[in-house]
């Protein structure tokens, strides 16, 4: 679809690629309503683009994102969600807690369900589109990670069940996978800068690309690496 005057939707916008997306859509023309926790962030956020709104989000909360979706809908309905909220714990199975494990889950995995089913109606009504950010990991995984990989597999199950569930609706799904990218990231701290890691700004770029194509086409997942990275499947 073209973004201009589209209503789209960024949670985990304060930083990193959340960040890099909403103001990426915002330039591409549309009305980017932006989350996050951090207000502060959000604040600086919004004084970047005239295009931007934002407001406190926290996923995890069914009512702060009833709240933030009631805000996202004032001024009329929404054309696309990116789920970009996400953290990673690490660490071996025996040496993980139970604090960690749900909290991941509740970010990945629960707050893209509720963002989502908030939102969902309005998103039937426009023929809109949803763009869930995974990783690369959300089909493979590695020793120590577990948690996040399991978070991240759950995220892409649930994306490819609602791909089914909307595809007669008119609303397009996507499942985004980059490998890795020089952003924050686990406790919020920035990865070191590493030349081989993708730009936040690259994985923003890919979720333009994804929801400016042309109605005809469906774009299930869009998988890719830094360049000398070998993929694994």
């Amino acid at each position: 679809m073209d973004l201009i005057d589209r209503t789209v939707v960024v949670t985990g916008a304060s930083r990193g690629i959340g960040r890099a997306v909403a103001l990426q859509v915002a330039r591409a023309g549309a009305h980017v309503v932006a989350g996050a926790r951090d207000e502060a962030e959000l604040a600086r956020l919004a004084a970047e683009h005239e295009n931007l709104r934002t407001h406190r989000l926290d996923v995890r909360d069914p009512d702060s994102v009833d709240a933030f979706c009631a805000f996202a809908l004032e001024p009329g309905p929404v054309d696309a969600l990116v789920n970009n909220a996400g953290i990673g714990v690490f660490g071996p199975v025996d040496e993980l807690t139970v604090e960690a494990w749900d909290r991941v889950f509740e970010v990945n995995v629960r707050g893209t369900f509720l963002t989502t089913r908030a939102l969902l109606p309005s998103l039937r009504a426009q023929r809109g589109h949803v763009i869930n950010v995974t990783s690369d990991v959300s089909a493979r995984t590695f020793a120590n990670g577990s948690l996040y990989t399991a978070s991240k597999h759950a995220q892409r199950a649930f994306t490819r069940a609602l791909q089914m569930e909307v595809a007669e609706d008119g609303v397009r799904v996507t499942e985004v996978r980059p490998g890795v990218v020089a952003t924050f990231f686990a406790d919020g701290t920035p990865r070191p800068a590493d030349a081989s890691a993708l730009a936040a700004e690259d994985v923003a770029d890919a979720i333009v690309y994804a929801l400016t194509r042309p109605d005809r086409m469906r774009l299930d997942e869009i998988h890719f690496h830094p360049h000398g990275q070998t993929p694994e499947y």
